[in-house]
């Protein structure tokens, strides 16, 4: 099995395995599993994943749109997918064909799906949406009295199958006292109302509202089926989470040396002639940029893991370039593998939250940022079991 190795990520089975199982065990007895594979399952391949977290016993596959649906689906991939986002009605009836889920937020959504599907026999399976302070997409779970009859009018559509009802949390990664009464209050309100519906007799089959956060610091709110997205990668959604969990990082981001040279003092390195060396250095290009998804943001502060010891950045990051500081590793040839996250080949970590608090944003646009000109080599142990490349 051959590709090119220029930048690659390498994506561990095993590691998304081993986080498939813990939040398994933390969850309650019974509980079902979502897989969040929306965004090429943040970057590390959709339908390979999906392929895996079938096989590791995964109930339900989440994304985010249609044209995500459609790629596992034609990935030959037959667990049941909720599509979290909006899909214009006039797709109702490639949902049916497909067995897709689809969200449902308003009663006037419901009512353009039902009539999508008016004069046919399809019945397509949705999840109710519920707004309980995430502020997005949803019917509002508090002060609004005609929401219960709103919920029960699309409940009893007749082209539409209330299989489930969810809700998303917004602050369930914090600890701090305000975010953990917030939590408390958005579980408190989606109880409420999926209450005031059984006593109206709708009771969808699956109730589920635990994301990362709260699959980590809140369990005993799994109802019917947690839905973790980041921590299934290995990642953890906040530093209140860090640590809870036995949880691995299953992508690690490669690249190699392509050239090294010896560089006067007083030399210019790279675009704006932004960095001036003030001495001697040994100077390495690799073959990683931020087309590559390396932020040209990341200029002057990221660096690789080679041998044991960092090789920081100098210059601007180029579209398809980086120059580093090579002096302090003599060791260094051309064609050495050096990493920019996750685990190197000595098996040393280096987290991808590090780069992500540097940019002042989170760790998940990292992964997603990672650009498909990247070969993912899926090892299955040591052993690279597949190599998903986007371009060829």
């Amino acid at each position: 099995m051959k590709t090119l190795k220029r930048t690659w990520a390498e994506i561990s089975l095993d590691h998304l395995e081993h986080n498939y199982r813990v939040l398994r065990r933390n969850a309650p007895e019974n509980c079902r599993f979502l897989g969040v594979v929306k965004a090429d399952a943040y970057g590390h391949g959709a339908v390979p994943i999906s392929h895996a977290l079938t096989d590791f016993g995964a109930d339900y596959l989440a994304v985010s749109n249609l044209e995500e649906a459609v790629q596992i689906r034609r990935g030959g991939i037959r667990t049941p997918i909720l599509i979290l986002g909006y899909t214009p009605p006039e797709f109702a009836d490639n949902m049916v064909f497909l067995d897709i889920t689809q969200e449902v937020h308003s009663l006037e959504y419901a009512m353009e799906l039902e009539q999508a599907l008016a004069g046919t026999n399809y019945i397509l399976n949705v999840h109710l949406k519920l707004d309980t302070g995430m502020t997005r997409i949803g019917f509002f779970a508090y002060d609004n009295e005609e929401t219960l009859s709103e919920l029960k009018q699309a409940a009893e559509l007749r082209h539409l199958n209330a299989e489930g009802i969810f809700m998303h949390f917004s602050a369930a990664d914090s600890l701090a006292p305000d975010d953990i009464a917030y939590t408390r209050q958005q579980f408190e309100r989606f109880d409420s109302m999926l209450q005031e519906l059984a006593a109206a007799g709708v009771q969808p089959e699956i109730r589920h509202c635990c994301n990362s956060g709260a699959a980590i610091l809140y369990p005993e709110y799994a109802m019917d089926m947690i839905r973790p997205g980041i921590a299934t990668y290995g990642l953890s959604p906040s530093p209140d989470c860090e640590g809870k969990l036995d949880l691995r990082p299953v992508m690690s981001v490669h690249t190699t040396i392509a050239q090294i040279r010896d560089i006067p003092a007083g030399t210019c390195v790279s675009y704006g002639r932004t960095f001036v060396t003030d001495r001697s250095m040994r100077v390495a290009v690799l073959p990683i940029g931020y087309a590559d998804g390396l932020s040209r943001a990341l200029s002057g502060k990221v660096s690789f893991l080679l041998h044991g010891k960092r090789a920081k950045n100098i210059g601007r990051i180029c579209m398809d370039m980086c120059m580093v500081d090579m002096s302090e590793i003599p060791e260094a040839r051309v064609g050495d593998t050096l990493t920019l996250f996750g685990y190197d080949e000595n098996g040393t970590l280096v987290s991808c939250q590090e780069y992500a608090d540097q940019l002042g944003t989170i760790s998940y646009e990292l992964l997603c940022a990672i650009n498909k000109r990247i070969p993912r080599i899926y090892l299955d142990g040591n052993r690279p079991s597949e190599i998903l490349q986007y371009i060829v």
